[in-house]
């Protein structure tokens, strides 16, 4: 398997195809990676595993119920499991951030990038308990997602506002108070 240089600062082992492409990039600091996988997103699990319990619950005490709601539930798992798959296409396997941009790879092939020069905020998003940042850029605010499974995605995001010098929200309050007091 192929790993980035030594000089990287990486998270754990990427893919091997995103592990390829990182070495093909130029200037690359840092390599956060995501270790999730498509299984184990809960609109695939969570009824793979009722189904297993269902099922072998209704076929070990015979219970015309169960075996029926493991059914229903099996069903449940096929219609999702495509859902998932072409969800999970779009999910960052790394983020890998290098002296002038930020990438987000899937299995080797790039998803998003964001100049440093072109990023113009950083923010923090909380969803029903799950923290992510989007690195906002461009003039119709796209965004690249920082994932809460991206390991250690708070230094990620550290490293971001070093990297492209962009202020925290805090810092350019007071950076346009001052210019105001002026």
């Amino acid at each position: 398997m192929t790993t980035p240089s030594t000089h990287v600062l990486q998270t754990s082992a990427p893919l091997p195809a995103d592990a390829a492409a990182i070495e093909e990039m130029s200037g690359a600091v840092r390599v956060h990676v995501n270790d999730s996988r498509w299984w184990q997103n809960a609109s695939f699990a969570l009824p793979l595993l009722v189904t297993i319990v269902s099922l072998g619950g209704g076929a070990l005490f015979g219970v015309a119920e169960l075996l029926g709601f493991g059914l229903f539930a099996g069903a449940v798992t096929l219609i999702m499991t495509p859902i998932v798959l072409l969800t999970w296409r779009g999910t960052a396997t790394a983020i890998v951030l290098t002296r002038d941009r930020a990438v987000a790879l899937h299995a080797g092939r790039v998803l998003h990038e964001v100049l440093w020069s072109d990023l113009t905020r950083i923010e923090r998003v909380e969803y029903l308990g799950n923290a992510r940042h989007k690195l906002v850029h461009g003039e119709f605010d796209e965004f690249l997602t920082v994932e809460s499974e991206i390991e250690e995605a708070e230094a990620l995001v550290e490293a971001a506002f070093t990297l492209s010098g962009i202020p925290r929200a805090s810092e350019a309050a007071a950076i346009e108070s001052a210019a105001s007091d002026d």
